[in-house]
């Protein structure tokens, strides 16, 4: 049996816009490789990777990868599929996901289609009803329900005992099979084996989607899966059931030491919901990497942590002390918001006092310090929102990111959204984060961009003046320069952010898109 996995195509609005590797993708492949051996051959074909050296406009967009089916349909070809599998975890790159899946149905009429991801998996029996092409939807985790899916189509198990599988039926109806129990122990998977994809191709693209990065070339790692809290923006919840779980630190130490010998990578980006989540497991993965003479890194290599850092959490010296002499060099905190009553709606157990104290420390140990700030909530102010952003600028942290609030699919944003008749049936398209699509109870998505814009914008020159203050040149600035490696890291920053606003600044003066 032939199992290929696809890794669509995007369509993007914004060239500077990158995906890093599909480690789900590779954790399938590899899980199944692992558990079937010969029985089975399985590749991902990876069409986002293959494309994207050269992106093609579309409309006022741009396709970043292969699109064309007649190229799709020699690639698959050669693998000769009985099984096909299609990923899609983020909403607005889900149409290119149905395009796929459309063309795979056209080319292999026979064969069946099956979608995951995120996406797919909140809203798995719409998608179902609404698009004949598509067989079955693995929901939630994948590995265990795609096998035994596989085992079903091979005539060893009944289709309704595959848990976690919703499916079309002979009479047109969506069956919904019970949900699967997640995986109690992750260390029965496999660690990923990047030999399904073109790492090199990764190698040279992932810096520019981790654009802040100390060292390349950067490989992403997950460490553990889910978060236990309940923002109300975040779909992390419904997709992993609030249930954290964590792989053994021994296999998440073979897999770095794995991807830094065969693959010459230099930094590690950890991509968990929350990494941070049991301290005594961080202390642990801190000293494995501490050098004897508490100086640098055993491997070499910079550790950052793209989701951020939550400041409950973060409450001692000895875990950001760990931290900073295991590698890790940048500390970003989601604050999400500066107003007490958005905080309340977000569900988020944030102190601001105590975000003060967290971000003096991390600067005082040399992080480079960083906040993801929100806005954009369906009944938040205008007034609401300025506090956030007063908030941000009165803060110590270096960098700020203003993000526009995302109705996702699976979240209780989406759902009030909804409830207030604030979205269109239709999903738009290639939607990013520092843009707002929808507009709210109170603002117009035209005037939330315009304080998201302002803001970021008003950003360098604030801490340029914030830095020529002796006290906080001393406090906040001059930690982070201890080594020659620390004035090279700090002058590339500042030259990607000058040469961003420069780049900026043409583009509105001539309106190139």
């Amino acid at each position: 049996m032939n199992i290929i996995l696809i890794h669509p195509y995007i369509v993007v609005r914004n060239l500077d816009i990158h995906m890093s590797e599909p480690l789900g993708l590779v954790s399938l492949a590899t899980y199944l490789a692992h558990i079937f051996g010969e029985e089975i051959n399985v590749s991902i074909l990876d069409l986002y990777a293959m494309g994207t050296d050269n992106p093609k406009p579309k409309g006022n967009m741009y396709v970043k990868g292969i699109d064309d089916e007649a190229q799709i349909h020699a690639e698959m070809s050669k693998a000769k599929p009985d099984i096909i599998g299609i990923t899609c975890c983020f909403t607005g790159y889900f149409a290119e996901a149905l395009e796929v899946a459309a063309m795979a149905k056209r080319l292999y009429p026979s064969v069946p289609i099956v979608i995951g991801g995120a996406h797919a998996t909140l809203d798995a029996k719409s998608i179902l009803r609404d698009n004949s092409f598509v067989d079955f939807i693995v929901c939630h985790e994948g590995e265990i329900t795609l096998e035994q899916l596989v085992r079903s189509l091979r005539g060893e198990l009944p289709i309704e005992s595959v848990d976690g599988l919703c499916f079309r039926a002979y009479d047109n109806m969506v069956v919904e099979n019970s949900p699967r129990k997640l995986i109690s122990d992750l260390d029965i998977l496999p660690i990923p084996d990047r030999k399904f994809i073109d790492m090199e191709f990764y190698k040279r693209y992932n810096h520019r989607l981790f654009n802040f990065s100390r060292k390349k070339p950067i490989a992403t790692i997950m460490t553990s899966r889910g978060c236990p809290y309940k923002c109300v923006f975040c779909c992390s919840k419904n997709m992993w059931k609030r249930q954290y779980r964590s792989r053994g630190l021994a296999q998440v130490f073979k897999e770095i030491e794995m991807l830094v010998s065969e693959y010459g990578i230099r930094e590690i980006c950890i991509l968990d919901d929350q990494f941070i989540m049991k301290k005594e497991r961080i202390y642990e993965f801190c000293d494995y990497f501490i050098s004897d003479d508490k100086k640098g890194n055993k491997l070499g290599i910079a550790l950052s942590n793209i989701a951020g850092i939550s400041a409950w959490l973060a409450d001692d010296d000895i875990l950001l002390d760990k931290m900073r002499k295991a590698g890790f060099y940048k500390m970003t905190v989601p604050i999400e918001t500066g107003n007490a009553e958005t905080l309340k709606f977000i569900q988020k157990p944030i102190d601001l006092e105590q975000i003060g104290r967290l971000i003096t420390k991390a600067n005082k140990l040399g992080y480079w310090t960083g906040a993801f700030f929100i806005i954009g909530f369906p009944y938040e102010t205008k007034e609401q929102i300025m506090e956030t952003v007063n908030f941000a600028y009165n803060s110590e942290v270096d960098f700020a990111h203003f993000f526009v609030a995302q109705p996702y699919i699976g979240t209780e944003l989406y759902d009030i959204f909804q409830q207030e008749q604030l979205l269109g049936k239709e999903i738009i398209q290639g939607t990013f984060i520092f843009h707002g699509w929808h507009d709210t109870l109170k603002m117009t998505a035209d005037e939330l961009n315009e304080i998201q814009a302002k803001a970021s914008r008003g950003w360098i020159a604030h801490k340029f003046f914030f830095y020529l203050k002796p006290k906080n040149f001393l406090n906040s600035l001059w930690p982070k320069f201890k080594t020659l490696a620390d004035f090279r890291y700090s002058f590339g920053v500042f030259w990607m952010l000058i040469s961003r606003n420069i780049k900026d600044m043409f583009k509105k003066t001539f309106k190139v898109k």
